[in-house]
């Protein structure tokens, strides 16, 4: 059986429900998107309170299994206007299974005028404290006292000052193994929905005294070492190993796919100046508590992460990644690793999604507002966002926003969120996974890039991108990190046997597929009765209009062809 804890934020109510279903042992995305799309009206306000967040870990979460302990977040999203799942790492995960959950339910929400609170979950139960001493305080303020009260061993949930004012690009922000919440759920303004829930912070007691049990301990112990061992034989899980994501800046460059000036190119000159081997350099050469490796939870075999320090050594910012060197470095033609350092660490305090709010600072450049390669401008419209001016409150309600209020065409999303970090015209299959995801534009729902024989062609990138959609859909399946996946896509076997080692529950490789694609069609359909109409997954007109300088391609992908890969 797996526990529910619902918790009304209106009454303070607490209930736990057992359940013994599939999508309960499988937890991750395929419960919380299955919860979201029975319990909340598609056609409710996201900041009503009708909406709910369902915090879900997965089926092996809590064991020795590598890269398992990722958390899936649910809810109606104010950005998009749809379902959205966005998940985390971190010890979150961790500590809900040391409790016996699987899925925490935050439901209803008090008057806007309540006083803000913190949730505390413990071996004991449910208490709800004040939180008022937490307002204003950015992510990082809010984590040291959080750990001071609770200590570094809780995992902390909590949202920054841009959720606090119900910002689109609001994310979640979960702790780390060092008690540090700089872990996001960062997409899709779920930050935004908590906050208007006048819940400013989930604290998950390091009290826990559930341990796993498993059918065939010696089977488990086995398969968890095979997973590392795959990992570490897999030569893209290796690569980030050493060099984390910031290795697809060069992949990116010499494709011609590298988001650049506002996506207007896909080349940036003086790419190799913030590429993976200037990070591996410069972390290097300033050593003190710089590293190159770094785990976002335990165990974790990858270790893709990082920690970027300052001239001085000390920490500047933990991680910084691919989609962030992207968004807030070539799209803006910033060559500094510093300055994309910096920016990356003010929003991570004030808590806003790098991808949105960078793809929104290029837009504000694009309309004059700065200079493109300017880093002081850079620097200072992610103070606006700091700061919560009106301009700030533009950037972070995300690039479509900001983009009707500056007048700016080439706004590059798709259901409003941000296009990530592959320039689209570049790579018909990552546009055709843009086009058709349920989430709005989002690189993780189907990763094509790798295994686009001709990237400018769309001949066969519908049946790539589902081909994709499914691959990277099982890992949020059941919690797991979506870089496994380049380990098990053609097998998922050893994944599927330790499930049966741990629960003695057997799931075919064909039935487990089933449970992800029926997941995907639930997911449309809660779009669909929300309102979204098909002509909403389009890019803006510009990139059906205008050629990528470097490959001479426009967007081609017909709306019958998006409606194909959308089709489950």
């Amino acid at each position: 059986m797996f526990s529910i804890l619902r918790i009304n934020t209106a009454t303070r109510e607490t209930r736990k429900e057992e359940y013994s279903a599939t999508e309960f042992l499988l937890g991750g995305r395929t419960l919380s998107s299955r919860m979201v799309s029975r319990e909340v009206p598609a056609d409710c306000e996201p900041l009503g309170k009708k909406n709910a967040l369902f915090f879900c870990n997965g089926a092996l979460a809590g064991t020795s299994v590598s890269s398992s302990d990722r958390v899936s977040i649910g809810g109606k999203s104010p950005l998009t206007g749809g379902i959205k799942e966005s998940n985390a790492g971190g010890v979150v995960g961790t500590r809900m299974s040391q409790q016996g959950l699987r899925c925490i339910a935050l439901e209803d929400a008090p008057p806007a005028n309540s006083s803000w609170q913190i949730i505390v979950i413990g071996k004991d139960g449910v208490e709800f404290t004040d939180g008022d001493f937490l307002a204003g305080k950015g992510v990082y303020e809010k984590s040291e006292l959080l750990s001071a009260q609770f200590s570094t061993k809780a995992g902390c949930i909590t949202i920054g000052p841009a959720a606090e004012k119900l910002l689109y690009t609001s994310g979640i922000a979960c702790s780390d193994p060092h008690g540090v919440c700089s872990r996001y759920a960062g997409r899709g303004g779920l930050g935004a929905v908590m906050a208007s829930k006048k819940i400013i912070a989930v604290v998950i007691k390091n009290d826990g005294e559930v341990k796993p049990e498993f059918t065939d301990t010696e089977q488990f112990k086995d398969g968890s070492k095979k997973i590392v061992r795959l990992l570490r034989e897999n030569p893209v899980s290796s690569k980030f190993t050493k060099y984390g994501t910031a290795a697809m800046v060069d992949i990116c460059q010499a494709l011609k796919v590298l988001p650049t000036r506002n996506f207007t190119h896909g080349v940036m000159e003086g790419a190799e100046k913030i590429n993976a081997q200037t990070m591996y350099d410069t972390i290097k050469e300033r050593g003190g508590d710089g590293l190159t490796q770094h785990a976002c939870m335990h165990p974790c075999a990858i270790q893709c992460s990082n920690v970027y320090p300052d001239k001085d050594g000390k920490l500047l910012c933990s991680p910084v990644e691919y989609e962030t060197m992207a968004l807030m470095g070539s799209n803006l033609c910033l060559k500094n690793l510093d300055t994309i350092a910096t920016m990356n660490r003010i929003a991570n305090d004030v808590g806003v999604d790098t991808l949105d709010c960078g793809a929104a600072i290029g837009v504000a450049m694009e309309a004059g507002l700065a200079e493109f390669g300017d880093n002081e401008a850079a620097i200072r419209l992610m103070e606006e966002i700091r700061n919560l001016t009106p301009l700030g409150r533009i950037l972070a309600s995300g690039c479509k926003i900001a983009a009707q209020v500056l007048g700016v065409r080439h706004a590059p999303h798709v259901l409003g969120q941000a296009v990530p970090a592959y320039e689209p015209r570049g790579t018909k299959g990552m546009a055709m996974t843009y086009l058709s995801s349920p989430m709005g534009a989002d690189h993780t729902f189907g990763f094509t890039l790798r295994d686009e024989d001709v990237p400018t062609s769309k001949e066969g990138k519908v049946a790539l991108s589902k081909k994709f959609q499914v691959i990277g859909s099982r890992m949020d399946a059941m919690g797991m990190c979506n870089f496994v996946r380049y380990s098990v896509r053609n097998d998922m076997g050893p994944l599927l046997d330790l499930i049966q080692a741990r629960y003695g529950v057997s799931i075919g490789a064909k039935e487990f597929d089933d449970i992800v694609k029926e997941t995907l069609r639930l997911e449309h359909q809660f779009n669909s009765d929300a309102g979204i109409p098909p002509q909403a997954h389009r890019f803006a007109e510009t990139f059906y209009e205008e050629a990528q300088p470097e490959t001479g391609e426009k967007i081609d992908i017909t709306d019958e062809e998006t409606a194909e890969a959308r089709q489950w």
